[in-house]
């Protein structure tokens, strides 16, 4: 595994435009259209916002000229920053994409999951770190599957059996497994987090009463079996071995 560069190791700045432009140098590095989308969405939105203000609501006035300028500069930012932090994500997606414990990161950061959802990391994996998470809420009991797809139906039929043996066998138990295959019924991992929050209000299969007790219920049993009590947060190092006693 190659060092991290002393700029990687550098805390990010305080101050918004001196984040804006740190998010931007490590951006740029991933995302070789950075500069181009921000300045396409930027001028774009601010050429639209000057037009609307100086000739459809002020006539070609010189106030429209002025409010259209204004903010015309206003909407070029906000438009610019929003796609900043679109392509962000984005990179950052693509940087960790593929390593272990990838989906647990991305899954385990966003606040519109910690709020629908009860996350059990690592509730099935193997010597070749592939791994198996479990969500519970509102949206139902959903196994969150990621590393090699044939190696991982092994590791969620075990968790299958063990919510079967533990909450009894008509309860439902979905699966996602994360993967670059849409055609093959995979979730690729930039859209696993807006996958889950939109069941999580659509898809309703739990009651809120159901969802802590069932969650309560595994917890309960995961604190005692559990196959990653100490597992580190996060995507793994490439290369870094699991302990023989990690596993189920």
């Amino acid at each position: 595994m190659a060092n991290p560069s002393p700029e990687d190791l550098t805390p990010p700045p305080s101050g918004w435009l001196a984040q804006l432009r740190y998010a931007y140098t490590l951006t740029k590095k991933l995302d070789s259209k950075l500069t181009v989308a921000l300045l396409g969405w930027g001028l774009g939105v601010g050429v639209v916002v000057f037009l609307l203000l100086f000739l459809l609501l002020f006539g070609g006035s010189i106030a429209g000229l002025v409010f259209g300028i204004v903010f015309g500069i206003i909407g070029a930012l906000l438009a610019a920053t929003m796609t900043l932090n679109r392509r962000v994500q984005r990179a950052q997606y693509k940087q960790i994409d593929g390593q272990p414990g990838a989906a647990y990161s991305v899954i385990e950061s966003d606040r519109r999951i910690k709020k629908n959802w009860a996350l059990t990391p690592v509730v099935q994996v193997n010597r070749q770190q592939d791994a198996v998470h479990r969500l519970i809420g509102r949206g139902g009991i959903v196994l969150i599957a990621e590393g090699d797809p044939a190696r991982t139906k092994q590791l969620v039929s075990a968790e299958r059996k063990a919510v079967a043996r533990y909450l009894g066998p008509d309860v439902k138990v979905d699966e996602i497994v994360v993967g670059p295959d849409e055609e093959a019924g995979q979730v690729p991992l930039n859209k696993l987090v807006q996958l889950l929050a939109k069941r999580a209000y659509r898809k309703q299969q739990l009651t809120s009463t159901q969802a802590m007790e069932y969650s309560r219920r595994l917890e309960a049993i995961a604190s005692k079996t559990g196959p990653m009590a100490n597992m580190p947060k996060g995507p793994l190092p490439k290369g870094a071995r699991m302990q023989r006693g990690g596993q189920r």
